[in-house]
């Protein structure tokens, strides 16, 4: 692959990546708008506000009503920073997100790890110490997992006094491990690893060099579409167990339709996720080229 066209992918991604985002938040308000009660606000059932209050706040939910004006006029203040003001909690959602970001941020990468790590050992295991009394626990005990909703994993964690990346990997581990279980398997089965285990290399070199370095572009896959599981597990996990991470903004946010917090955090997350996708796109073209 040349340098000139390497440039172009790069560019076309990156566009791509931008389109992603601008979609995503524009779908966001519009869908906020459309939803039921939208026009509704629990403020203006306090009696104690005063009449210049409540026609603030009419003339805020007025303000939002007009989609492609409220976002045209988001996206203006976004390029100068501006991301705007909570309508439910009244600070503006940059001091919010600069407040809850660290922590979703680190239960993320902390529920990720513990994912990967089990699954990779267990993949590992599997794979150099075969047996059916350990393959058919660890295949009931994904397809098991793999079937209860994350806000049930969430609330088996508070019961259990387990944090929220205990959660998070209890998502996240089944899918990742019945993927790298195929590749894992679908790699064991190459020529070239029967003939290392025949030669008599220990397991080790043979996982690493063998197995692991020829199933890096699907793990790089998997890397990046773990990630994008991790953004949308964070929402029930982090509301259910009571973590002040982003997750739980987003779920106060959809209660009281608050417009500004959801765009933001909307396209925060697609950051997210179409980044890690990009990235994990781009490692797999290095890798074959």
């Amino acid at each position: 692959m040349t340098s000139r066209s390497l440039a172009r992918q790069v560019a076309c991604r990156l566009a791509i990546w931008a389109g992603l985002l601008a979609a995503s938040g524009l779908l966001a308000a519009a869908l906020v708008r459309l939803a039921p009660g939208f026009d509704a606000d629990d403020r203006l059932l306090d009696a104690r506000l005063a009449p210049e209050s409540r026609e603030a706040i009419v003339r805020e939910r007025a303000a939002h009503s007009d989609v492609l004006a409220y976002y045209t006029d988001y996206l203006g203040r976004l390029a100068r920073g501006d991301l705007g003001r909570s309508v439910s909690l009244g600070r503006p959602v940059n001091e919010l997100l600069r407040e809850r970001l660290p922590g979703s941020v680190g239960s993320a990468l902390a529920g990720l790890g513990l994912a990967w790590a089990v699954s990779l050992a267990a993949v590992a295991v599997l794979e150099f110490r075969p047996s059916r009394w350990l393959e058919r626990p660890a295949a009931v005990t994904a397809a098991a997992l793999l079937c209860v909703p994350a806000a049930v994993s969430a609330l088996a964690c508070v019961h259990l006094g387990a944090a929220a990346p205990t959660a998070l990997a209890m998502v996240l581990l089944p899918r990742i491990f019945r993927y790298a279980r195929n590749v894992a398997a679908a790699a064991r089965r190459a020529p070239h690893v029967l003939a290392a285990t025949g030669c008599g290399l220990r397991p080790g070199r043979i996982l690493s060099y063998h197995v692991i370095a020829p199933a890096w572009p699907e793990l790089a896959a998997l890397g990046g579409v773990s990630v994008s599981m991790a953004a949308g597990a964070l929402i029930p996990v982090e509301s259910l167990c009571g973590s002040p991470g982003v997750g739980q903004l987003v779920w106060q946010a959809a209660l009281s339709r608050d417009l500004p917090v959801l765009v933001n955090v909307t396209l925060l997350i697609t950051a997210f996720t179409t980044g890690a996708n990009l990235l994990s796109d781009a490692a797999r073209a290095v890798r074959e080229s």
